[in-house]
């Protein structure tokens, strides 16, 4: 796995970097800024970028956007001292596959860079649904997670919809069986429920034709 680690701490940036390196990783870039990060993701097209959530000047968010942009295929996993679900949320939004603490040991970070680079949402669950939900009390609609969905992942709420098997799915995607299967938990993962009945009946008794973006109608 080619990585580019970016982080303002110079001693921290430094260790990852040489843990990484001694799990077996290829780490192509050090970077102490997020426009430094965006070019070394654009020089190096890493399979994945670990990004800092803070700098002095402020957040790294804008730069998902642009290291997406540099690099399509580098997934961007979000680096932070604290688990803020606001933060989480505004960062998936944008863009990022995943989101790790700083005082995980790096076997832990290590995994959750793979499950990103594997096409799944790194991120804790229980942190990814306060995210999608953050302030339940005020937001009380059940299909207020629906807005962090992605065209792949509309697609295969249709497939569920239709009641396909994760092998017709795949046919319908035209993708494998295990990409398919990938698409389908990081939907039931958003959509906060366990299975793909539980998915089709929140649909069902909440969705109307308008629900679904206009282009997927």
């Amino acid at each position: 796995m080619k990585i580019v680690v970016c982080d303002d701490h110079l001693l921290l940036l430094e260790a990852l970097g040489l843990a990484l390196s001694s799990k077996g990783h290829e780490v192509v870039g050090l970077a102490s800024t997020p426009e430094e990060g965006v070019a070394a993701v654009a020089e190096h097209h890493p399979d994945v970028c670990l990004l800092d959530v803070n700098f002095p000047d402020g957040t790294s968010i804008s730069a998902i956007h642009q290291i997406r942009e540099a690099s399509p295929q580098t997934k961007v996993v979000m680096l932070s001292a604290e688990a803020d679900h606001g933060i989480v949320g505004r960062s998936i939004a944008e863009g990022a596959a995943g989101y790790v603490g700083k005082e995980k040991p790096i076997v832990e970070i290590v995994e959750m860079l793979d499950r990103a680079v594997r096409g799944q949402l790194a991120v804790e669950p229980s942190l990814l649904q306060r995210a999608l939900r953050p302030q339940k009390s005020a937001t009380d609609d059940p299909l207020w997670s629906l807005q962090f969905l992605t065209d792949r992942e509309w697609q295969v709420m249709r497939c569920i919809m239709d009641g396909q098997t994760t092998e017709e799915m795949a046919s319908t995607l035209g993708v494998q069986r295990s990409t398919a299967r990938t698409h389908v938990q990081n939907l039931l993962t958003k959509l906060g429920v366990h299975s793909r009945l539980q998915a089709a009946a929140l649909i069902s008794a909440h969705g109307t034709p308008e629900t679904w973006p206009a282009h997927l109608r």
